[in-house]
């Protein structure tokens, strides 16, 4: 994607279109105060039979109280507004997320929104999610100060970590650009035009004191009415054309923050493809202009009133090759829209509109993998509270990020099992994954005590048994890679084979018949007889193979087990190392388990 060109492009269109704007609004205000003058001085000259001549002023007071009124009520829309990003995301019905009570999912979002506002240099704003089921997002505010960022809670559970990197990338670019004062401005003046109708509606139907109704005040209403909305809609449909081009220009400026076109792309994929892009709110059309994708097909002006350009021309600016592939998907979309909505990570099911609050508050279908993995791991370590009470009392809240986050529990398991192979592959995330880079760069700066690497790496496992399957064995293929680097030591490979064996990193066994249990029992034996022979340390082979042999294990008769952990215990503890030895033993017994 040639960003950098688009961005010239988008910036010196918008510019042209802004300046329209303000002409438009007020070449509009500046007709209706004069015919409101004129129409007035008029109605003085028929009822007090004065001539027009006789009141230069009159045409000068109204025409500066038109104005005035339009102005005012463009100045109590925009304070209104400027309050903070917080008024806009509250009346779509948001709530704002915090870390303490954040669900895995929400975390990983928090996580994403921490890693752009260091990479674009902002504070991190406040993040609010709107219960509802439809794929969007937006961001609010009138600078970076009070700045928020909201995304709908479909939009959450729909996208995968790189989708949502890239839609609040585009976010963010918003705020960067300056879009969400100019978006507010820009609500402001429609809103002054706005009540130009308002008053043509009230001198139509008033019927009281001075201002009885009589055909001159219809008539004045009347063009009120008619220039009102005629202003309103031009206003309207130039707003929308600045609102098109800063979308391209926010895109554009998304793949410069992430380096990465492929996740905001599919990201609109998936908003293309969706069954509506209705946002369930009674002010979502006041602030369509705000969110990252269109709020439902156009109206019969639909090249004029479309707040967002069309998504497979955006798609196509991105990625060519992706909207080649996709263009019947999104086509089809088109034609054949169903009542569905999203499932967590693309999968979907038919449901009416009534459900969605109801789906807003399911968990994700892994979550009960985690607790329930929690739960063996505090039954089988006696130490697991003690090791939570310590890990609690330091504290490393950017290691304890990476909970429910994917992208963060690769960087961090690889920063406890292989470090040196971590820091030997950060020059190239530098080039191709600037936030993986950065998320790495803190943990370095806030290094972690060799004595809590193990009880961290039991607190992270349950988030990762609570991961899609697609984004576990992603995971354990990166881990795996960064551990046939160079091998791991001793510490490290006892954590790997915890974590396999709690991960379940093995294909699951045959039945083991008598006459192969003598085998196995000599292939286990020999294992652990090589592994304690080396000092503990694992080879590539002994990282992939190992946990695959002890886990043989659990196809013993229980007391042909035992007595085959009391032999593993005699061979690791003739490596000379008690306390190893007898942190290897409960490694062990961890396969043996049932």
């Amino acid at each position: 994607m040639h960003f950098r060109q688009y961005q010239k492009y988008a910036l010196r269109l918008s510019s042209g279109l802004l300046w329209l704007y303000l002409f438009a609004v007020v070449a509009i205000a500046g007709i209706t105060a004069a015919i409101t003058a004129l129409l007035t001085s008029l109605y003085l000259e028929i009822h007090d039979g004065v001539s027009i001549a006789m009141h230069p002023t009159v045409f000068k007071v109204v025409f500066i109280i038109i104005l005035a009124m339009v102005a005012v009520a463009a100045w109590i829309r925009l304070r209104q507004l400027s309050h903070g990003g917080h008024v806009v995301a509250t009346a779509l019905g948001g709530k704002q997320v915090s870390r303490k009570q954040a669900r895995l999912s929400e975390r990983r979002l928090l996580n994403v929104v921490e890693e752009i506002a260091i990479a674009s240099g902002m504070h991190i704003p406040r993040v609010y999610i709107l219960p509802d089921m439809s794929l969007n997002a937006f961001a609010a505010g009138m600078d970076q100060r009070d700045a928020v960022i909201g995304i709908t809670r479909g939009a959450v559970d729909a996208f995968n970590r790189s989708e949502l990197q890239g839609v609040i990338a585009h976010e963010f670019s918003h705020i960067l650009n300056g879009d969400m004062r100019r978006n507010m401005q820009l609500c402001g003046g429609l809103y002054g035009l706005q009540m130009l109708s308002s008053l043509g509606r009230f001198f139509i139907n008033v019927d009281f004191l001075i201002f009885r109704r009589n055909l001159l005040t219809m008539i004045l209403g009347g063009f009120l009415l008619v220039l009102g909305f005629t202003g309103s809609l031009v206003a309207g449909w130039i707003q929308a054309a600045i609102s098109r081009q800063r979308e391209f220009l926010a895109d554009a400026s998304a793949v410069q923050f992430t380096r990465h076109s492929e996740g905001l792309a599919s990201a609109l994929c998936k908003v293309a493809v969706a069954p509506t892009h209705r946002l369930n709110s009674p002010h979502a059309s006041e602030y369509a202009h705000f969110m990252f994708a269109g709020l439902d097909k156009a109206d019969i002006f639909d090249r004029l009133a479309a707040t967002h350009p069309d998504i497979y021309e955006r798609i196509q600016r991105l990625s060519p090759s992706h909207a080649r592939r996709w263009r019947h998907k999104i086509r089809k979309a088109k034609e054949n829209r169903a009542d569905f909505v999203y499932l967590p990570y693309s999968t979907f099911s038919f449901s009416n509109q009534n459900g969605y609050s109801d789906m807003a508050e399911q968990t994700h279908p892994n979550e009960h993998q985690g607790r329930l993995l929690a739960e063996n791991i505090r039954r089988f370590d006696t130490h697991a509270e003690t090791d939570k009470a310590q890990l609690l009392q330091f504290n490393p809240k950017h290691w304890l990020s990476a909970e429910g986050d994917s992208e963060r529990l690769t960087i961090t398991l690889s920063a406890l099992l292989t470090p040196t192979a971590l820091a030997e592959t950060e020059h190239i995330w530098s080039t191709r994954f600037p936030l993986r880079t950065a998320f790495y760069q803190r943990l370095q700066q806030h290094p972690l005590p060799q004595p809590l690497h193990r009880p961290l790496l039991m607190h992270l496992l349950p988030s990762v048994a609570a991961l899609p399957p697609e984004e576990q064995q992603s995971l354990q293929n990166e881990l795996s890679h960064f551990a046939g680097l160079n091998g791991l030591d001793a510490p490290a490979a006892l954590l790997w084979l915890e974590t396999a064996a709690w991960l379940k990193w093995f294909a699951e066994p045959e039945s083991n018949p008598q006459e192969t249990q003598e085998h196995n029992s000599q292939t286990i034996l020999a294992a652990l007889a090589q592994w304690t022979g080396e000092a503990g340390r694992l080879n590539t082979l002994g990282i992939k193979g190992l946990p695959q042999i002890l886990h043989t294990l659990q196809t013993y008769p229980e007391h042909k087990r035992t007595e085959l952990l009391a032999k593993c215990r005699l061979i690791l503890a003739a490596g000379g190392n008690s306390d190893w030895a007898e942190a290897a033993e409960n490694v062990v017994a961890l396969y043996g388990r049932t």
